[in-house]
């Protein structure tokens, strides 16, 4: 029955890492995305950063997943990634620390508070905090069980026969815990198991540091997995995976020299392994921090290929697929697509102005072709947001996701208004100029100043996701509409006595001018998004 225990206590400590995950996700939510691009100006922030996000996203897939979303999207160059990912690893050890210091011990503890918490809190963040204990009682609670059924082992003569067999055999347990460490896609479970082990005393140091290398090579062996769909996430991973093999190959053959100078650590054995892990993942970032530069050119160069397409669309997009899993991640692939989005519409909407200025026609043409390539990213961010898995989001996830659905389509709807209304009226006036009134030339130019600035602010609180951005471009969005009122307004009084020529170039002038003001209009849902106030409660979920 030990091993079964045993076998339980790792299930549950997977089941814990999992959880933690999802619960710092909710505590931090995506501030912590867009802190980590801002903290990775240079190589040594970017490790920083790195460590920060490995200690609470003790996943080498959520790791690979982040990295290969900042690299993809262009805003940072493959040498910082790699120096993030070295630091994630660092990161990771964290939870390994916690383990050795016998947090374990209080397992209780963190269960009581984290069900309270979880169960019972209104905020997202404080349910978070709940989870994030919850999932640390459950890793801790399954230590227990582990150390429990390993004190039964302690005297069975067959297992103490095959733990000595295998402390003999360093290259085998290499082997043996890099394989656990992929199957499980978790360094952490296999480092506390053999801890658990070692502290029961069912295992020597000779045994512990082979599988404390090993599971650092199953490490990179899992972000390699994760990174192989694109060129660029695979030259990654391989240049990740090529410093851990660069520092595991000496720490092997120079174990019987290791093994000593770990043995002098005055702790007891599980510091011993859980230190050793964290300097040897210290060491690799510390070099890769130093030489990123210099693998980066050699990978770059050995591995070729062409960058996969992306299957959601006709144009490339960023929307990985392999980010699905992740609500995190994949609504930060969709923002930034939105974003671009966003800055499409700009474009057309500067466009077909510098058309009208110019009498090009062939430019407002242009522009109105350009909405067949707004269709196809609308529809690719469309289906992308529909797949991710509703089970895994909280609260805060589904309101983003549905803001994100919404302002999308609203986007779209601007693309056709610029194409079927504005441009059509433009060629229309460059066809047939009608002279406009000089006021009304004047409001024309502020209106479209207004809704070129209107999307800018957009774009801003797509960006920050700051309320008081959303509350103020709410607040624009109205003295605007009032302003329009009474431009319309000015306008009518103008007409008192026109001739007919002057009543058509009115009707050209207000169909410009209200072509305009549905496009403000449209992007106001942007706004709605992140100002909570204005939106309906949503429920908490039951599951994580």
């Amino acid at each position: 029955m030990a091993l079964w225990h045993i076998a339980g206590g790792v299930a549950l400590m997977l089941f814990g890492i999992r959880f933690l995950r999802r619960g710092l996700e909710r505590v931090f939510g995506h501030a912590l995305h867009a802190w980590i691009e801002r903290m990775s100006s240079n190589r040594w922030t970017a490790a920083v950063a790195g460590l920060a996000f490995g200690a609470v996203a003790p996943s080498s897939t959520a790791q690979t997943l982040l990295t290969m979303q900042l690299l993809n999207a262009g805003k940072l160059p493959a040498e910082r990634m790699l120096v993030f990912l070295l630091g994630a690893n660092v990161g990771i050890t964290v939870t390994v620390q916690l383990i050795a210091f016998r947090f374990f011990d209080y397992n209780a503890v963190f269960l009581i508070f984290g069900v309270i918490a979880y169960l019972w809190a209104r905020s997202e963040t404080w349910r978070g905090a709940g989870q994030t204990l919850l999932a640390l009682g459950f890793i801790f609670l399954a230590m227990q069980l582990i150390s429990d059924a390993a004190r039964q082992l302690t005297g069975n003569a067959d297992f103490q026969t095959l733990m000595t067999m295998f402390s003999s055999h360093a290259l085998l347990l290499v082997i043996f815990a890099a394989g656990l460490t992929f199957v499980t896609q978790s360094s952490t479970a296999v480092i506390g198991l053999v801890i658990a082990l070692a502290q029961a005393g069912t295992c020597r140091l000779d045994a512990v540091l082979p599988v404390v290398l090993g599971a650092n090579l199953g490490l990179g062996l899992t972000s390699l997995v994760a990174g192989w769909e694109t060129l660029a996430g695979k030259r990654l991973a391989i240049a990740n995976l090529t410093l851990k093999c660069a520092a595991i190959g000496p720490l092997l053959l120079a174990l019987p020299v290791v093994i000593p100078w770990v043995e002098a650590m005055p702790v007891e054995i599980g510091r011993q392994a859980a230190n050793f892990h964290t300097t040897f993942n210290l060491i690799v970032a510390f070099a890769g921090a130093l030489l990123a530069g210099f693998v980066g050119g050699i990978i770059k160069r050995a591995v070729r290929g062409a960058p996969t397409q992306d299957p959601f669309g006709g144009v490339a997009t960023h929307l990985e697929p392999t980010a699905l899993g992740s609500p995190v991640f994949a609504l930060a692939n969709a923002a930034r697509e939105t974003l671009r989005l966003t800055e499409e519409i700009k474009g057309m909407l500067l466009g077909a102005w510098r058309g009208l200025q110019t009498r090009d026609a062939a430019l407002v043409q242009r522009v109105q072709e350009h909405d067949n390539r707004v269709d196809e990213l609308h529809a690719a961010i469309k289906h992308y947001l529909s797949q991710i898995p509703a089970d895994k989001m909280t609260p805060r996830d589904s309101q983003l996701q549905f803001g994100l659905l919404h302002f999308a389509s609203q986007l779209e709807t601007v693309g056709d208004v610029i194409d079927k209304s504005f441009c059509h009226q433009i060629l229309k006036q460059i066809a047939d100029p009608l002279p406009l009134q000089a006021q009304d030339e004047a409001d024309l130019a502020e209106m479209h100043r207004r809704t070129v600035q209107r999307l800018e602010l957009a774009i801003l609180v797509l960006t920050t996701r700051d309320r008081a951005t959303a509350q103020r471009f709410l607040e624009e969005g109205d003295t605007l509409k009032a302003w329009c009122i009474a431009v319309q307004r000015a306008h009518y009084q103008r007409l008192i006595g026109c001739d007919d020529r002057t009543l058509q170039a009115s009707t050209r002038f207000l169909d410009l001018i209200n072509a305009l003001r549905r496009i403000s209009g449209q992007v106001n849902t942007i706004g709605h998004t992140f100002a909570p106030e204005k939106l309906p409660k949503l429920e908490a979920p039951s599951g994580n």
